[in-house]
């Protein structure tokens, strides 16, 4: 597991850990796709080579000092920003397509939005662009998210973006470049579907995650306990039926961190175990699925020494976080970690895939209980889990 002081990072001023940040989500995050550069000039989209390269204008798949093939190339990978517990799917646009979606885009720059502002929502949260080969925008963009200006003409152009899948290989944004990964999953009509259910025209509310909304203050305390987890100043013991278990206090500054949000999902957040490896109930014990029911994914996180509930954990297993599975049928799942809070007021916090950490649902209000919170496509709640000290994910 990697230590939250990790040694790259912690000596570093803080615009030198953001380029560092770029330079790994780019390295490590792009690393998964398998090919060769010669491919993407070749009709439909293509695999990008795996030796990605670092930075928002270096050259992400060739050597950056080879300046004559910088400026040839014009490369778009696009991500869909959908799911929450398995990595998003990644691909690379062929040239000419990425020509003509960065032609239309200069020519009504509205329809784009930041790159870091999405709705906070379980469920697609649209496209994201990261482009070399052009300095007229940013390395890195959000298309269909519901904050554009021109929300109707980006769907527009996202729909060209999706209708290239059906030519490309499509790989996982995490992990292994496993071209499985995604097999039997009909991501066009998955997209197309949810492109449905974008705001139009900017009427998305942004999500401020300045100030969580949470009776719980989040603090410093000098007894951090631990690297790798976000408890604050301990936790406290409650009691479930016959079980004992911990809830520490909410702490999203934690996970959003840029060092930290982009490579840990809603299993690292509920088991409270950051691994940068965006992991996956299973993967540690060889048990993992691309099956996406309760009982192949309870399955996986039982391997890594996760208990159902009404299982409870021996006092020397302490912390025992409680936590809940849903599943979006044949998609996704997703997990939920309780916190506690002041008087009855204990709520339950997550975090979306990539995306920042909170305690509200799709509705934006506070989660009090997973099994009612507006979940969007999870529909299936699975249950209540135990994450005890003994547990290893990857």
């Amino acid at each position: 597991m990697k230590d939250k002081n990790d040694e790259t990072l912690s000596n570093q001023p803080e615009e030198k850990k953001t380029e560092i940040d770029r330079r790994r989500f780019l390295g490590t995050a792009g690393a998964v796709a398998v090919g060769t550069l010669a491919g993407l000039s070749g009709g439909g989209a293509q695999l990008l080579a795996a030796g990605f390269q670092g930075g928002p204008r270096g050259n992400l798949g060739a050597d950056p000092s080879n300046n004559s093939l910088r400026q040839k190339r014009t490369i778009v990978r696009v991500t869909i920003d959908i799911f929450s517990g398995r990595p998003n799917p990644v691909w690379i646009l062929d040239e000419p397509l990425a020509k003509e979606v960065l032609r239309q885009i200069y020519a009504e720059p509205g329809v784009i939005s930041p790159a870091d502002q999405d709705r906070g929502v379980l469920g697609f949260r649209g496209l994201l662009l990261e482009i070399e080969g052009e300095d007229k925008l940013p390395w890195k963009i959000r298309l269909a998210g519901g904050f554009s200006k021109k929300e109707s003409r980006g769907l527009e152009i996202a729909e060209q973006l999706i209708a290239s899948l059906g030519r490309a290989t499509v790989l996982p944004a995490h992990g292994e470049a496993d071209r499985k990964a995604f097999e039997g999953l009909d991501l066009v009509t998955l997209v197309r579907q949810e492109l449905n259910n974008v705001p139009l025209d900017g009427a998305a509310a942004p999500v401020d995650l300045s100030s969580p909304s949470s009776t719980v203050p989040v603090q410093k305390a000098a007894n951090q306990v631990g690297g790798n987890n976000d408890v604050i100043y301990g936790w406290t013991t409650y009691n479930q039926g016959a079980c004992l278990y911990e809830a520490s206090g909410f702490n999203p500054s934690y996970w959003n961190a840029s060092y930290v949000q982009p490579y840990n999902n809603c299993y690292n957040y509920a088991t409270n175990r950051r691994t940068d490896t965006f992991a996956q109930p299973g993967r540690a014990t060889g048990a993992g699925t691309t099956t996406m029911q309760c009982s192949t994914v309870a399955n996986g996180a039982v391997s890594d020494q996760n208990l159902a509930d009404p299982t409870c954990g021996a006092s020397y297993l302490a912390p025992r976080d409680r936590m809940a599975l849903v599943i979006w049928p044949g998609v996704d799942y997703h997990w939920y970690r309780r916190h506690n809070g002041t008087g009855n007021d204990e709520f339950w916090g997550h975090k979306p895939g990539s995306t920042a950490a909170r305690n509200t649902d799709n509705s934006g209000r506070v989660i009090y209980n997973p099994e009612t919170a507006n979940r969007g496509g999870y529909t299936v709640f699975c249950g209540y889990y135990y994450s005890p000290s003994n547990v290893v994910i990857q």
